[in-house]
C-alpha cells in the first residue's frame, strides 16, 4: 500500500512539472472556425450584461450589510449583531426580509447603472452624429483643381491668367490644402 501512496505522488509530481505544450494542440490543427474572443470582437450587449452581473453581486455583502443595520434600527431601535450566536438577533422571518430587501437594492443598483450607460452610449453617439452631419467644409487638395480649359474665342488676358493660374498650381506642394496650406485645423 505505501509503495502504491509513493508510486501515485511520484506520477502526479512528474506528469504536473510537464510542459504544457507536450499535451495541447498543434495550432496548425486547431480548427478555424474557433472564435477568438477579445475586447475588440466581444458584443456590447455582453459587456453591459457582465457589467451590470458584477455590479449586482459585487454589491450584495455591502447592501446587506447596510440593510441589516437598517433594518434592526428601524425594527427594533438598536444594532442587533446578525454574528452573536449567544442571544436570538433576528428571527428567521426577519433573516428573509433582509434577504429580499438586499436582492431587490442590488438588482434596482445593477439596473440603474446599465441604464445610466445606455443613455451616456447613445447621448455620445447622437452628439457625434450631429458633429458629422454639420461639417460644412469641404477640402480639396491643389493638385485635383480644376484648371480653366481652353477656348476658341479666348482673349490674350484670359489666356494670360489661365497660364499665370496653371503655374500658381504646379507650385504648390503636391498634398497641400486650399491657399497652399499643408496642415490646417478646421
Amino acid at each position: 500500500m505505501k509503495k502504491f501512496l509513493i508510486f501515485l505522488v511520484s506520477a502526479f509530481l512528474f506528469f504536473s512539472i510537464l510542459p504544457q505544450n507536450l499535451f495541447a494542440a498543434d495550432s496548425s490543427s486547431s480548427s478555424k472556425s474557433a472564435t477568438k474572443y477579445d475586447d475588440i470582437n466581444f458584443p456590447q450587449w455582453a459587456k453591459d450584461l457582465r457589467r451590470t452581473e458584477i455590479i449586482t453581486f459585487g454589491s450584495l455583502p455591502f447592501v446587506t450589510l447596510w440593510t441589516t443595520v437598517g433594518y434592526s434600527l428601524y425594527q427594533y431601535g438598536e444594532f442587533r449583531n446578525p454574528l452573536d450566536k449567544n442571544t436570538e438577533s433576528f428571527t428567521e422571518d426577519d433573516q428573509w426580509r433582509i434577504i429580499k430587501i438586499s436582492a431587490a437594492t442590488c438588482v434596482a443598483l445593477g439596473l440603474t447603472d446599465l441604464t445610466i450607460n445606455l443613455i451616456r452610449r447613445a447621448r455620445k453617439e447622437r452628439r457625434l452624429r450631429r458633429l458629422r452631419e454639420m461639417q460644412p467644409y469641404t477640402i480639396t487638395p491643389a493638385k485635383e483643381r480644376e484648371v480653366p480649359k481652353l477656348r476658341e474665342d479666348e482673349t490674350d488676358e484670359e489666356a494670360e491668367e489661365r497660364v499665370r493660374h496653371e503655374k500658381e498650381i504646379e507650385k504648390l506642394p503636391p498634398e497641400s490644402f486650399i491657399e497652399g496650406v499643408e496642415s490646417a485645423i478646421f
